[in-house]
């Protein structure tokens, strides 16, 4: 009957905690891969539950409103700060480097598009197509960085497993004294004898069983 092992937490702790600081890690890959979405993602996700408690009437109708250039003009600051990044980049290709340049002059045109759209009536169907391509470029802006991070990241996973496979090591493993499949055996020590220590089997007689009937 085999014994109960004692439960370890251990066990449960570390796991957890390694997926925890992965998807963390991936999380800041991202947002550093895309700040535009990130910001988009996060504003977007604070919207509910902070007009849920506004009940004055046209306060959330030109939250709305007010919303469109404020998020427009951080979505411009993200994005001017990942250009920096790219044309600092010595391995950035040139197609990258376009692709950022088109992202800051859409969003330029979408927050004067927001402002129009909020501050002068007269121009606001101006403002609205501003917007219009604004979001049009976002979303093939996003589909290009989340496919080439996601192919990035796979072979960085992908990477990863492979320095974690076993090495190859003969059946059996290495023999006692063998630290490697190329190094020699380690010869044996032999003991030390001290000529002022008798023998073991002089020590004591009786291991002898010469005084036994």
């Amino acid at each position: 009957m085999g014994s109960i092992k004692p439960f370890n937490s251990s066990q449960v702790i570390k796991p957890l905690a390694r997926t925890s600081m992965f998807l963390l890690n991936e999380a800041r890959e991202a947002g550093e891969n895309d700040p535009a979405l990130a910001v988009r993602f996060t504003a977007g996700g604070l919207v509910s539950p902070i007009m849920s408690g506004v009940n004055t009437p046209g306060v959330a109708e030109f939250t709305d409103h007010t919303l469109v250039p404020i998020v427009r003009g951080m979505l411009l600051g993200a994005n001017i700060y990942r250009m920096q990044r790219t044309f600092k980049n010595p391995d950035a290709p040139a197609w990258e480097k376009g692709a950022d340049v088109v992202r800051v002059i859409s969003d330029t045109a979408g927050l004067i598009g927001g402002l129009a759209v909020l501050f002068t009536p007269q121009y606001a169907a101006l403002g609205a197509k501003l917007i219009g391509t604004a979001y049009s470029v976002d979303i093939c802006s996003h589909a290009l960085r989340t496919g080439s991070h996601v192919n990035n990241r796979f072979k960085v996973w992908k990477n990863m497993l492979d320095e974690e496979k076993p090495e190859d090591k003969p059946p059996g493993g290495n023999s006692p004294g063998q630290t490697g499949s190329n190094t020699p055996p380690t010869p044996p020590v032999p003991p030390k004898i001290s000529i002022h220590k008798p023998l073991t089997q002089f020590e004591s007689p009786k291991q002898l069983n010469l005084f036994k009937n």
